[in-house]
């Protein structure tokens, strides 16, 4: 008999008040006091998506360790904008002309943004080094004119020519980064400039969105200049575009700065943002050859996959499938949610000829679960050695085609701020699919280790 413990309810919603978690700040951890365990093995259903294998000889138990990695994120998001308001095509901003980039954003967010001052060497518009806060303290969003916080920056790579003649300045130049390198390597605030005679900076609510719009309002100023495209950035903290004091952090600013050009600085960006979330408990599952854990492309079945991947409930699930359910984060005493850095640790029995898949939940999703996948990875060699290390390759994210989908870390049918289980829309797309461009890798590593 194969050797699968199961755990009664454990529920992210509701029982679980889960934090909210973006960027770099982790969630609070919050436990669940476990009822009793079931003391027999609940007897194996005809679930037609897992075959459950009693009575095998010469199996081994493996150790399945998932570890939390998504509390590095620089960014929650990153764009560029290009095409001026009204305009079809991308191009500078002229005086009167706006830039206007629509962004999701909770509580605790902030944004930052860079444009190009394009009659200067390398100056730029930009909020302080830390962006702009989105909220206030008692979670209302920050709406209006923001200009105040803008600056004129200058991001220290190329020598300052004066503003509106210099030949190294976009207008006159041969080409880009043809200016000498500037003697003061440092991002800083450019002295007796004001922002407010160049740009108008206004922020607007709908919802979970924002719009940040840009006006240039240079006509009337000593050097009148067009503005450049640039970029937006949605963090939680940090400082993702530059630092006061400091030499360009080599990510793109320069391009964006000398010669109107965020497509290094986005890409960069782009690259390094995601959603800082916990993961639930799951259930881990031996399958035999030829069986799986979920049919892709096909409605979730009333197995208790829904609950898992809407609420973090693993329970259902674990029953239907005689899974074992794993959700003590490891030096923990009790169930709780798993926070970035932490580890959940299952043992599972399995022979030669059988695979084993996982899900838990993402748990900043409506219902996406991370998992090896619907027929799972096989546990031994083709010789019959078992399997042992990272399989953090094998891992993917999917939607469980349950619940209709909002921005990650921010819906409020979400876990962290739904008002109980099961609140969300329905999707309308009810099929178990892959979740497009998302890198499990990014959220969690898997190791595989046999024990005996």
């Amino acid at each position: 008999m194969k050797h699968r413990t199961h755990l009664a309810a454990l529920t992210i919603g509701g029982a679980l008040a889960l934090a909210a978690c973006s960027g770099g700040t982790n969630a609070a951890t919050t436990t669940v006091a476990p009822t009793t365990p079931p003391t027999t093995a609940p007897v194996a259903t005809t679930t037609p998506t897992t075959t459950i294998s009693d009575g095998m000889m010469d199996t081994t138990t493996f150790a399945i360790e998932i570890t939390n990695t998504s509390g590095g994120f620089a960014a929650r998001e990153a764009q560029s904008f290009a095409v001026p308001v009204g305009a079809s095509d991308p191009g500078p901003a002229l005086p009167g002309d706006a830039y206007a980039t629509t962004f999701a954003a909770a509580p605790g967010d902030r944004v930052s943004f860079a444009t190009m001052f394009v009659q200067s060497n390398d100056w730029f518009f930009s909020f302080d080094p830390e962006g702009l806060a989105l909220f206030a303290d008692d979670g209302s969003p920050i709406t209006g004119d923001v200009t105040d916080a803008v600056s004129v920056w200058d991001a220290g790579t190329e020598i300052d020519q004066d503003p509106g003649t210099g030949q190294d300045q976009p207008p006159r130049q041969t080409g880009p980064n043809t200016g000498a390198v500037d003697p003061d390597a440092t991002v800083r605030a450019v002295d007796g400039e004001d922002a407010a005679d160049y740009v108008t900076v206004e922020l607007s609510n709908e919802g979970d969105d924002f719009t940040l719009t840009i006006t240039n309002t240079s006509g009337d100023a000593d050097t009148p200049t067009p503005l450049a495209p640039g970029v937006v950035v949605v963090h939680n903290a940090g400082t993702p575009l530059f630092e006061a004091g400091k030499a360009d952090l080599g990510i793109g600013l320069e391009a964006l700065a000398e010669d109107g050009d965020p497509a290094a600085i986005t890409e960069s960006l782009d690259a390094e943002a995601g959603v800082t979330t916990p993961l639930a408990p799951g259930v881990a599952v031996v399958l035999d050859q030829g069986t799986s854990l979920f049919i892709p492309g096909s409605p979730a079945s009333d197995d208790g996959l829904e609950a898992l991947a809407e609420d973090g409930d693993p329970s259902q699930f674990a029953a239907n499938t005689g899974g074992t359910v794993f959700a003590v984060p490891t030096g923990a005493t009790e169930p709780g949610p798993l926070l970035p850095g932490e580890s959940y640790t299952v043992e599972v029995e399995a022979a030669p000829g059988e695979s084993v898949s996982f899900a838990t939940m993402f748990v900043q999703s409506n219902d996406w679960f991370f998992s090896l996948g619907d027929a799972g990875i096989s546990l031994f060699e083709a010789d019959g050695t078992p399997i042992s290390g990272d399989v953090t390759d094998r891992v993917s994210l999917w939607d469980a085609g349950t619940e209709a989908d909002q921005t990650p870390g921010i819906g409020a049918d979400q876990p962290p701020r739904q008002a109980g289980p099961n609140s969300g829309d329905a999707d309308p797309d009810d099929s178990i699919r892959l979740v497009d461009g998302f890198s499990a890798g990014d959220y969690v590593t898997v190791t595989i280790t046999p024990q005996s």
